[in-house]
């Protein structure tokens, strides 16, 4: 790969609601979507019983019963259902702005591997995306070519022919002119050399090779009268496996500015194989579903094979590959796709919204090691994820240690939590499986074991900005992060020096403010706006000052690390109310002007973590987008299930937060799941 640098003027803004542009697939059958179909090639499937379960059981030219891995990214991303092959010959143009695969099922790595079969080499498929892009500039220009190839997700898919065709079952002439670790090489050369970065991208993600060995063809062709796992397969796969790892780490330090993942469908995969029941949905992964099951692959797989067994018995196992649907699984696991879970109203007080991170950002978090999971979930901010740390701070009005706040808490007791019953940061670590509530560090409660699997430092009314905490005389992010050091030394008068550096590493550390900041600080006090700033340079200070808290907390020992953008806070009761008019008052309107301060902050937000991703040393800074997401709930409540949007569930429903909703007022919504309130309004 050319070390030549791409840079591009569209990357200076980022729009609103911004989202993955599109999605662009290269290499095999796995993400193949028809560009074989009319080739001369005995490599393609457009033909019963492929597709018998696609929309209008069409076959499509897809080596599987259904969609393939490609069309599931984009349909999670929600880009659109299905990705296209490029030589569709109904292709439309919004097709090409969303992203299209190049992917020719039979390709490889080696430029003999396409060769053998007749289908599109990778070096072809490079040339295609070349055409591609000719085509995108002349749709939308040359700006909007730059930031959509920039913005994009690009994911290479290939080596499996390779090491099993080319090398294992046809060993002419390469078995004969290489061993494993020197077709390895020239298979990782290959790779390196493909010349995306060059043409643009800079979100790349590349899969290691799948124990082939257990794929059933090979079962059959080289795993013996049993059909065990072909060993020596798998072992060849390994070993490509742990030098594209290394080539693509290597990438990440000579091109900084493009994002290469290394993405491990191994071994997920052959724990999936090895012990399919415990997945639940498996019951076979020895056999494909077409005829035999044992060596029927594209044509041999066809309307004259005995009957295909229908998906739902054989428990999703297509036609031509039978761990493709698996690959699909690993996928959507490791993006961490589903930004909010809408099936259960936000406030309920037993499930929050799924913040999972978005595959924008996911695409620089490599799959976890088998069975590993966060050590720890540690947080800093506001209200939103205060799980008690102003109970005992009687100077401040940010406090609801009191009735009615936790009367769904397990117990009814209020726990200083700004909700009815959990908060974000409890149904955080729930997810997590770390444990089922994260407590305040300033709890008196709080127990070794507390510490060890995390804490929350947030504390209701801080901010990013200094003043911000001062107004409502509550700790600051900088007192919260001088407890931090505390919480450090604890934790090594427990598990040591080693063991602590360690903790940090694995833990989960989330950000959760600006709300307060744009809110009260600047708009309803007008403080700052006295101080001669405007929203835009106000937005300025805070977002500096939350890329020195997150510069802080990496020196710290911080290496995973999630921030929330602010949410649509002039769509709050309070916000309306306190500045809304006599419309907004009537719940009829959001402040239009705190949400476009909200949505400046987060544009300037965002760029600065993408610079902190580049800049801070084998640490993952998350930008999470809660903003979109909660607004689409406010403007179609009904559609999610909600009544009440307008208002809070306590008293009026107006202004009623912290201490001025208490015992003495007019009740609490007899439904809470019914309403919507976007922070500590019951």
């Amino acid at each position: 790969m050319k070390s030549k640098l791409f840079t591009t003027k569209a990357l200076v803004k980022i729009p609103r609601n911004e989202s993955v542009p599109a999605v662009f697939f290269f290499g095999d059958s796995i993400v193949d979507a028809g560009m074989n179909n009319d080739l001369s090639t005995l490599v393609k499937c457009n033909f019963p019983p492929y597709g018998q379960d696609f929309d209008g059981g069409v076959p499509t030219g897809r080596f599987c019963n259904g969609k393939v891995p490609s069309d599931l990214i984009a349909e999670e991303l929600a880009l659109k259902d299905i990705v296209p092959a490029y030589l569709d010959p109904t292709l439309t143009p919004e097709d090409l702005i969303t992203g299209v695969t190049f992917a020719s099922g039979g390709a490889g790595f080696d430029p003999l591997t396409a060769k053998l079969v007749s289908v599109i080499s990778l070096s072809e498929q490079l040339n295609y995306f070349k055409e591609y892009i000719w085509k995108l500039t002349a749709l939308v220009g040359e700006d909007r070519k730059n930031f959509i190839l920039a913005k994009s997700l690009f994911f290479v898919v290939a080596g499996s022919d390779d090491i099993a065709n080319t090398y294992f079952v046809l060993r002419a002439p390469r078995k004969l002119q290489y061993d494993v670790p020197a077709y390895t090489d020239l298979m990782v050369d290959s790779a390196t050399d493909f010349e995306l970065y060059d043409l643009g991208a800079r979100r790349i993600g590349v899969f290691s090779a799948p124990p082939i060995g257990c794929v059933p063809s090979q079962r059959t062709l080289a795993g013996g009268v049993e059909r065990e796992c072909a060993e020596e397969y798998n072992q060849a796969a390994r070993l490509f496996n742990k030098k594209l790892n290394s080539v693509t780490n290597s990438l990440r330090t000579s091109l900084p500015d493009g994002r290469f993942v290394y993405i491990d469908v191994y071994n997920p995969l052959l724990q999936l194989i090895q012990d399919p029941p415990k997945y639940g949905r498996f019951e076979v992964a020895n056999k494909g579903c077409c005829g035999s099951g044992n060596i029927e692959v594209a044509v041999l797989c066809n309307k004259l094979s005995p009957s295909t067994p229908s998906v739902t018995t054989q428990q999703g196992c297509p036609p031509h590959f039978g761990l493709i649907i698996a690959i699909c699984m690993v996928l959507l696991w490791t993006a961490r796709l589903q930004v909010v879970d809408h099936s259960t109203p936000l406030n309920s007080p037993t499930r929050f919204p799924k913040f999972h991170f978005h595959l924008l950002e996911a695409i620089d978090i490599e799959v976890p090691a088998r069975n590993e999971t966060f050590a720890a979930v540690i947080i800093f901010g506001d209200s939103i994820v205060d799980t008690g740390n102003n109970n005992n701070n009687l100077n401040t009005p940010a406090r609801c240690n009191f009735p009615p706040y936790g009367r769904d808490f397990q117990g009814g007791i209020p726990t200083g939590r700004f909700s009815n019953g959990k908060v974000p940061s409890d149904f955080i670590v729930e997810q997590l499986g770390v444990k089922e509530v994260l407590p305040a560090y300033l709890d008196p409660s709080l127990q070794p074991q507390d510490l060890l699997t995390g804490v929350s430092f947030a504390t209701g009314g801080s901010g990013y900005d200094p003043l911000t905490p001062k107004v409502q005389s509550v700790a600051s992010l900088s007192d919260q992060l001088l407890q931090f050091r505390e919480y450090k030394d604890k934790l090594k008068e427990i598990v040591g020096e080693q063991g602590t550096k360690s903790l940090l590493a694995k833990s989960l550390f989330v950000v959760v403010a600006g709300s307060n900041d744009i809110a009260n600080t600047f708009f309803n006090t007008r403080i700052r706006q006295m101080l001669h700033y405007d929203i835009a340079t106000y937005t300025d200070l805070i977002v500096n000052s939350a890329s020195a808290f997150i510069k802080e907390l990496h020196e710290l020992g911080a290496r995973k690390i999630g921030v929330l953008n602010a949410p649509p806070i002039g769509c709050m009761p309070s916000s309306r109310i306190m500045a809304g008019g006599s419309a907004a008052a009537k719940g009829q309107e959001c402040l239009e002007n705190y949400n476009e301060a909200a949505q400046l902050f987060n544009s300037k937000l965002y760029l600065e973590l993408d610079l902190l991703n580049n800049r801070l040393y084998h640490t993952k800074v998350v930008y999470l987008d809660v903003y979109t997401p909660l607004l689409d709930l406010v403007k179609n409540h009904h559609k999610y299930g909600f009544e009440v949007v307008d208002r809070g569930c306590c008293g009026t429903g107006t202004v009623e937060v912290s201490i001025l909703c208490n015992e003495f007022d007019m009740g609490t919504c007899t439904n809470a799941q019914r309403a919507l309130t976007l922070r500590g309004e019951i």
